[in-house]
């Protein structure tokens, strides 16, 4: 058993109170997007934003990164045994609308689960429903019970079966590209409207924690980047806080007593991918010598230490997890310099790879330098300057790059459609489930969030002889044995596999991770109370859509 711990109208509203209005108690949110252009199909991520799902969707369960501990949602209580899991929902769970949720709405969510290739079904054979509020998951094999909490960590209650069940005889395609305009919400709050400038949302007085929600309206509003979010945060009184926003030491001193930064692990940040079809990096020596020649470190003194920090070795692992899984193993693992440039090294791997250094610049013998255009994702500005540093340092090696920022969406369909050679993209799949290394792990080798536009999915899947840690060869299937940890029933057990797996990463590349960090979210106290440093529910993602859930983000005024 799991142990619990304790459209005009947004833009009119936000615009006659000046931006926050908890004076009213009206909480204020400043994010980085066009809301006219987004909506609440969570399956359908081009255009889904988190924000505003999960104002209006309970979750199944969180996971407090500060208690190390799982706390329960929409689920009255969760058993996970070695051949399956039980799920049983709260009693008092219920739409908006009226209606109550039953496990009909569940029997539609998995379905479309499937048809949508959920990760889930990776350890699932079928299902089955035992009554109106308890569901049964029929596991296909042998699975570590915290994998499963995890992959619940994702799940909302987003499906409406009579909504929703129009597309269980569609082409998967169909439901992928719904954009669900006007939700209806099983969490905190009800949406009422959204243009380009707000989303616009009030209480639920259908919610099963109503009584701990004493926000009337709850707004998301539009800013231009990261700068703009700023400039609301330093005025004191545009907004009320900022879910997700990387603020570097100077500007951080600016922001008034009242702004409170919350700090919560990422296990997400800046990493580089390879295309592995390029004739390039589709080599390991060139993969392994850009690691060589990246200072790490520098990344992070350019683009803020105060929350960021290097991975101590590239290994598909988060840096702060590292230790307790490679156990003895971690001496043995290259670091590629986490705080120089290791240009010799470099060098060495090139010219064994029949490379060469012509006017500045490395060539292969038919004379095509390395470099190209290397993306990077616009508006985010920490990631500019970490681009930007890339990009500097290795062309001051004999690389040929240049930075091209691009539009979140334009960034992510280069990747996808492998039109790149090489790039920035964050090397963990971020949340609660990156504590865990069998995610991170997977996703570098598989990457199903540009669908495996990196082009390593049929190496994964191919038997690898690589150099083994006694300096002589080991044989390694990678995709199979990053499996095999998901199979175990705990970490001791598991704990060879990812050793395996990272040992593999490290020397492939498939990724190539560089900086991870805290994620800097921020609330405001001057007249909100807001959770105690001390609480479990402090470092949840995320705390303006997890706190009022457990009545920890009230207005006091």
């Amino acid at each position: 058993m799991l142990t619990v711990a304790g459209a005009s109208g947004a833009a009119a509203l936000a615009g006659c109170m000046g931006g926050s209005g908890s004076e009213d108690g009206t909480f204020v949110n400043a994010y980085t997007g066009n809301p006219a252009d987004l909506h609440f199909n969570t399956s359908g991520i081009q255009n889904y934003r988190w924000p505003a799902g999960r104002s209006v969707f309970a979750p199944f369960m969180k996971y407090s990164f500060g208690e190390d501990e799982f706390l329960l949602g929409a689920l009255d209580d969760l058993q996970v045994e070695e051949e399956e899991v039980t799920l049983t929902f709260r009693d008092d769970l219920t739409w908006d609308d009226g209606d109550e949720w039953t496990t009909e709405d569940l029997d539609v969510q998995l379905e479309l689960a499937e048809m949508s290739g959920s990760s889930l079904w990776g350890y699932l054979e079928d299902y089955e429903i035992v009554d109106d509020k308890t569901a049964r998951l029929i596991l296909s094999g042998p699975t570590n019970p915290r994998i499963l909490k995890f992959e619940l960590t994702n799940f909302l209650v987003d499906t409406k079966a009579d909504v929703h069940e129009q597309f269980l005889d569609q082409d998967v395609s169909e439901f992928l590209q719904w954009a669900w305009e006007d939700p209806v919400a099983s969490g905190a709050f009800s949406f009422v409207s959204k243009d380009q400038q707000a989303f616009e949302f009030e209480r639920n007085p259908e919610f099963y924690n109503a009584d701990n929600v004493n926000i009337e309206t709850f707004l998301i509003e539009s800013y231009g980047g990261n700068t703009a979010q700023h400039q609301a945060l330093m005025s004191g009184t545009d907004v009320d806080g900022s879910p997700s926003l990387f603020a570097p030491s100077e500007i951080v001193d600016q922001f008034p007593d009242h702004v409170v930064e919350v700090q919560i692990p990422a296990k997400w940040g800046y990493g580089i991918v390879f295309n592995h079809d390029d004739p390039h990096f589709g080599q390991r020596a060139v993969r392994q010598a850009v690691a060589h020649v990246i200072n790490r470190q520098e990344l992070v003194d350019n683009a803020g230490p105060r929350s960021k920090f290097v991975t101590p070795s590239p290994c598909g692992i988060a840096p702060k997890d590292q230790e307790y899984w490679l156990d003895d193993w971690q001496g043995d693992f290259e670091t590629y310099g986490a705080d120089e440039k290791q240009t010799d090294e470099a060098t060495q791997l090139l010219e064994d790879a029949g490379y060469s250094l012509e006017d500045g610049t490395w060539q292969d013998s038919s004379g095509d330098t390395i470099g190209g255009e290397y993306y990077s994702p616009a508006g985010w500005t920490d990631w500019t300057t970490m681009s930007q540093t890339v990009v500097s340092q290795l062309n001051d090696f004999g690389f040929d790059f240049s930075v091209s920022t691009k539009p979140t969406n334009d960034w992510f369909n280069q990747y996808s459609n492998s039109n790149f050679a090489m790039g920035s993209l964050y090397w963990l799949p971020g949340g609660s489930r990156s504590s865990f290394p069998y995610f991170p792990l997977r996703y570098q080798l598989w990457d199903e969030e540009i669908g495996g536009g990196h082009n390593y999915r049929e190496k994964a899947q191919s038997e690898q002889t690589i150099p083994g840690r006694d300096g002589g060869e080991m044989s390694v299937t990678p995709l199979d044995t990053v499996d095999q940890i998901a199979q175990q029933p705990n970490d001791e057990e598991a704990r060879p596999y990812v050793q395996e797996a990272a040992w593999h990463n490290h020397i492939e590349l498939p990724f190539l991770g560089l900086v991870s960090k805290h994620e800097q979210s921020w609330v405001t106290d001057d007249e909100w109370s807001i959770a105690d440093e001390d609480s479990p529910n402090r470092q949840v993602k995320w705390p303006q859509f997890w706190w009022p859930h457990e009545g920890e983000l009230q207005y006091d005024g």
